[in-house]
C-alpha cells in the first residue's frame, strides 16, 4: 500500500482484489463523475502551479491557497471516495468470500452492502449538527463559511447511501431478507448485551471492536468503510467520547496541505504510464543489465526500481513494468509463476523509493520531514534490489536462464538519451523536496505539469482526450486513497482513546521490554496486518500508535518509519491474503497456487534484507546525515 493500490482495475484485478465490480450503468453519470473530479483536480493544479511560478518570479504567493487545498481535498476524499465505491475500486479482501457457495456468497455480499449503508447513514445523521455548528464560523482569509469545507462529507455519505441501496437491490429477495435478518439479530444482541453489562471499555471492548473489524474485512466489506463503522460501534459502546468525533476526525485526517501531493503524484504517475514511458525505460535498463545471466529478470527488478521513482504507486509499477516486460519474458522461456514472483518481490523493494506514497503518508501523520524520509528510503531500496538480484543470479545459474549479449556503449548512450526525460522526474522531486526549494505539494504540481509536457510533446503517447481521462481516473483513485486515509485517521484515534498503546507496552514488558523486542513486534505485527488489511490502512492505523513507543525505546523515528513501510509492504504481497500479490498474479497471468512456491525464496531474501534494515540503522540514516536533513 502500496504505495497502496491505485489502479488495480487497469490491470484486470478487480474481481480478485476489490469487493464488487463496477456498476455505473449510465454513461452520462460516468462522464459527469469523471468531469467533476477532473475539474476539482485541474483547478487545484492550476492554483498551486501558478502559486509556485509567482513565488519563484516575484517572491509572492497566494496566502489563501491552503484554504482552497483543504476544500479540494475534502471534495476528492468524500465525493471521490463515494464514486470509487460505485466503481468497485475500494480495497477489500475476498479470499474467504469467494470460497463460499453461490447462495451464501450472495447473502454475505448483500450483508456487506448493508454494513456500508449503515456506516453512511450514521455518518449522514452525525454530519447535520456539525454542519450547523460550522455554519457560524468563517475561514480566516477567504471568509467562507467553514460548513462548505465539511459539506463534501455530507454529500459523500448521501452518495454512498444511494450507491449501497442500488447494490443491495441487485440481489434476490431471499438474499436481501437473509442479510437483513443477520444484521438485525447481530444488532439486537449487541444492543441488549451492552445494555445489560454497561459500557464496553477497557481491553474487553477493544478486543470486541478488533474482532468486529476482522470479521467485516473477512467477508469482503471494503476496508475504508469498515474502519469508521468499527469506530462508531466502539465509541458508542464504550462511551469514551462523543460519537460525532468520528466524522470530525475523518475530516481532520485529510486536512493537511501536504495531503494534496497524493492526488498529484497519482496523476503524474497515470500520465507518464499512459504517455508511453514504460518501453523507453525498459529498453534503457535492458541495455545496462540485459547481458547478465537471467538478464530479463534483472531488467524487471531495475525497471521496478526506476519506475517506482516515477509513479509513486506499487500497483502502477507492477502494471506498467509487468505489461511491458511480460511478452519478452515469455518469449525467453520464463514461466508465468516465476515472472509473477519477481514482480511481487520487486514491488516490495520499491516501497521507499521517492515519490513513495507510504513515505508521504507517514510524513503527513507524523512530525517527520518529507525530504528526510525521501532520501532515507533510497539506500534501503538499493539494498533490497541487491538482495533480489543476487538471488536471481544464483537461480539463473541453477536453472540455466538466458544470458543476453552485452550492449554497445553507443546503444546505451542512445537509450539513456531517450529515457532521460522520464528519469528526470524522481531527480527533480528529490532535489526539490530534500533541498527545501519547494513544499512536497508544490513539487508534485510541477511534476504533473512536467509529466504532461513529456508525455504529450516528447513521447507523444497522450492527447488531450487521454489527459481528460487521466484526470478523471486520478480523481477517483485519489478519492479512494484519501477516503482510506480519512477512515484510518479516525480508527487510529479511536484505538488511541481506547488506550491500545498501553496494552502494547504491557505486552512488550512481558517480553522483556527491550528495543529488540519492540522491533521484532513491529515486523511481525505489520507483516500480518499488511496482509490482512492491505498495507496502507495498516500503516495509517499503526504509525500514530507505534511511533511514540519507538521513540521511547530510543529508536530513531526515520529508521523506524522505513522498517514500518517495508514490513507492511511485505505483508501486502504475502500469500494467501496479500492484496498486492493478487495484483501481481493478475499482471503475470499466473494463479496464486502456482506463484506462491516461486515467491517464497524472494520473500526469504527480502526478509533477510528487512532484518538488516531493522538492526543496522546506518542503511536508513547515512544519506539524511550526509545531506544534513536529520
Amino acid at each position: 500500500m502500496d504505495n497502496s493500490s491505485l489502479s488495480a482495475p487497469a490491470v484486470g484485478a478487480e474481481e480478485t482484489v476489490h469487493a464488487i465490480k463496477p456498476h455505473i450503468s449510465c454513461k452520462w453519470a460516468e462522464n459527469f463523475y469523471d468531469g467533476l473530479l477532473a475539474v476539482i483536480l485541474l483547478a487545484e493544479l492550476v492554483v498551486l502551479f501558478v502559486n509556485v511560478v509567482i513565488r519563484a518570479c516575484g517572491g509572492h504567493s497566494f496566502a489563501w491557497a491552503n484554504e482552497v487545498a483543504v476544500m479540494a481535498l475534502s471534495a476528492m476524499a468524500f465525493i471521490g471516495g463515494a464514486i470509487a465505491y460505485e466503481r468497485g475500486q475500494h480495497i477489500s479482501v475476498r479470499l474467504l468470500l469467494d470460497r463460499l457457495t453461490a447462495k451464501w456468497k450472495a447473502n454475505i455480499e448483500a450483508l456487506g452492502c448493508l454494513l456500508v449503508l449503515t456506516m453512511a447513514v450514521i455518518g449522514l445523521y452525525l454530519s447535520f449538527p456539525i454542519l450547523a455548528s460550522a455554519w457560524e464560523d468563517y475561514t480566516p482569509l477567504l471568509q467562507l463559511r467553514k460548513a462548505w469545507v465539511f459539506m463534501p462529507f455530507t454529500i459523500g455519505m448521501v452518495l454512498i447511501i444511494s450507491f449501497s441501496v442500488k447494490r443491495v437491490m441487485r440481489y434476490r429477495a431471499r438474499a436481501i431478507i437473509t442479510a437483513c435478518v443477520i444484521l438485525a439479530v447481530a444488532a439486537a444482541v449487541w444492543y441488549l448485551a451492552q445494555s445489560l453489562t454497561g459500557p464496553w471499555n477497557g481491553s474487553g471492548g477493544l478486543l470486541l471492536a478488533i474482532a468486529f473489524m476482522f470479521a467485516a474485512v473477512a467477508v469482503g466489506v471494503p476496508i475504508g468503510f469498515v474502519l469508521p463503522l468499527v469506530a462508531y460501534a466502539y465509541i458508542y459502546s464504550s462511551q469514551t467520547a462523543l460519537v460525532d468525533a468520528v466524522p470530525i476526525s475523518m475530516q481532520n485526517g485529510i486536512s493537511g496541505f501536504i495531503m494534496l501531493a497524493i492526488p498529484f503524484f497519482i496523476l503524474a504517475g497515470n500520465i507518464m504510464t499512459e504517455g508511453g514511458l514504460g518501453m523507453p525505460l525498459a529498453k534503457w535498463v535492458l541495455s545496462l543489465v540485459g547481458h547478465l545471466r537471467g538478464g530479463l529478470m534483472h531488467v524487471v527488478v531495475v525497471s521496478m526500481f526506476v519506475f517506482s521513482g516515477i509513479s509513486g504507486s506499487k500497483v502502477a509499477d507492477v502494471a506498467a513494468v509487468g505489461t511491458t516486460m511480460r511478452g519478452m519474458l515469455k518469449d525467453a522461456g520464463y514461466k508465468k509463476s516465476e515472472i509473477t514472483a519477481v514482480l511481487a518481490g520487486s514491488a516490495i523493494m520499491g516501497e521507499t523509493i521517492p515519490p513513495s506514497l507510504p513515505l508521504l503518508i507517514v510524513a503527513s501523520i507524523s512530525t517527520l520531514s518529507v525530504g528526510a524520509l525521501f532520501v532515507a528510503g533510497i539506500l534501503p531500496a538499493v539494498l533490497m534490489a541487491g538482495c533480489l538480484m543476487v538471488l536471481i543470479y544464483f537461480r539463473a545459474r541453477m536453472k540455466g536462464w538466458e544470458k543476453g549479449g552485452k550492449a554497445l556503449w553507443s546503444n546505451r548512450a542512445k537509450q539513456t538519451l531517450i529515457a532521460f526525460p522520464a528519469l528526470m522526474v524522481p531527480i527533480v522531486l528529490v532535489i526539490g523536496i530534500a533541498g527545501g526549494i519547494a513544499t512536497p505539494t508544490e513539487v508534485s504540481s510541477f511534476a504533473v505539469v512536467y509529466a504532461i509536457a513529456v508525455s504529450m510533446l516528447i513521447y507523444r503517447g497522450m492527447g488531450f482526450r487521454d489527459l481528460g481521462k487521466a484526470l478523471g481516473h486520478a480523481g477517483t483513485a485519489s478519492g479512494m486513497i484519501l477516503f482510506i486515509i480519512s477512515a484510518g485517521s479516525a480508527f487510529s484515534w479511536t484505538l488511541t482513546i481506547a488506550d491500545l498503546p498501553s496494552y502494547i507496552l504491557a505486552f512488550l514488558n512481558e517480553l522483556g521490554g527491550s528495543a529488540f523486542a519492540f522491533q521484532v513486534f513491529t515486523i511481525v505485527a505489520l507483516v500480518i496486518m499488511g496482509g490482512l488489511l492491505e498495507g496502507l490502512p495498516a500503516l495509517l492505523i499503526f504509525t500514530p500508535l507505534l511511533m511514540p513507543l519507538a521513540i521511547q525505546f530510543g529508536i530513531d523515528p526515520i529508521q523506524y518509519a522505513i522498517v514500518q513501510i517495508f514490513s507492511m509492504g511485505m505483508g501486502s504481497f504475502l500469500p494467501p491474503f496479500g492484496i498486492g500479490f493478487f495484483v501481481a498474479c493478475s499482471v503475470g497471468e499466473s494463479s496464486m497456487e502456482e506463484a506462491t512456491p516461486k515467491l517464497l525464496p524472494y520473500i526469504a531474501i527480502l526478509f533477510v534484507g528487512l532484518v538488516a534494515l531493522t538492526f543496522v540503522p546506518w542503511f536508513s540514516l547515512v544519506v539524511p546525515h550526509m545531506l544534513h536533513l536529520h
